[in-house]
């Protein structure tokens, strides 16, 4: 898996050249309605969809040994924010990924970036057991939200099986609309990644839509990440816009839309 990374992201990369001193190109799918935007901190992509909700979204996180990137997964009311419910795979100090989860009003500082510092506290979900450290593994997680039952459910567990189980709920009142899916990794120290380092390959990245919007299939059918448009973040090694003193230090490599949704997070320095 980390040589068939490398290689795709070298593909993605290959895509992002120099213009100038100041000005850069990059690649951005049909799909990417939006961006990229740049921090120091976030990578990955938010649906843009307008009015359409959703009522789950999903990925498998592979990790590979080495790896210093979170992968988290959110639904928010916009691309600007708002209510949020949030999952990760968080790397602690001790080298192990443990599963949380955060719920809250946020305000997105980029529209179509939400930036997990910005939601919390976060706090341990256990029994997950999927992944003990960062020397490799896979986890699929879950957050869905039951509009019959008024609750939110995180869903975690090895692969994308039955093996997965119910993890942690929120309980809510009334209709919840939430317009704007998010997966993306989080990492501090983006700056510490070289150069087409491996991070994260998220696989099957879907969504479900309640009853009622069905722009994507039938209520709670399975669609690709990639059949709505996204907004693209990509991580530069201060933050801001990419130059030759601040290169990208963190991209998603390669860039939706793919059949399966599949696209992977690599160090992206330049």
């Amino acid at each position: 898996m980390r040589n068939s990374r490398l290689m795709l992201a070298a593909s993605g990369l290959a895509t992002v050249a120099l213009l100038g001193s100041s000005a850069m190109a990059y690649a951005a799918s049909p799909k990417v309605v939006n961006g990229p935007n740049f921090t120091r901190t976030v990578v990955g992509y938010q649906i843009s969809s307008g009015d359409v909700q959703f009522n789950e979204v999903r990925a498998t996180a592979h990790i590979t040994a080495g790896d210093t990137t979170d992968p988290v997964l959110a639904l928010q009311s916009t691309v600007n924010g708002g209510v949020t419910y949030a999952v990760r795979l968080h790397l602690t100090g001790a080298g192990v990924f443990v599963l949380q989860a955060a719920a809250g009003a946020v305000f997105n500082t980029q529209s179509g970036t939400f930036d997990p510092a910005s939601v919390g506290p976060w706090f341990d979900v256990p029994g997950l057991g999927a992944i003990a450290d960062n020397t490799g593994g896979s986890a699929y997680l879950e957050i869905r939200e039951s509009t019959k039952g008024h609750v939110i459910n995180i869903v975690a567990g090895p692969s994308e099986t039955d093996n997965a189980t119910l993890a942690f709920h929120w309980s809510f009142l009334g209709k919840l609309p939430l317009y704007a899916p998010v997966v993306e990794g989080w990492n501090p120290a983006v700056g510490a990644l070289g150069l087409n380092e491996p991070e994260i390959n998220f696989t099957r990245v879907g969504v479900t839509e309640p009853a009622g919007s069905n722009v994507g299939g039938v209520a709670g059918t399975r669609v690709t990440f990639d059949f709505f448009n996204v907004d693209q973040t990509l991580a530069t090694a201060f933050g801001g816009a990419p130059t030759t003193t601040n290169p990208l230090a963190e991209v998603t490599g390669p860039s939706l839309p793919q059949t399966s949704s599949d696209f992977g997070i690599v160090g992206g320095a330049l």
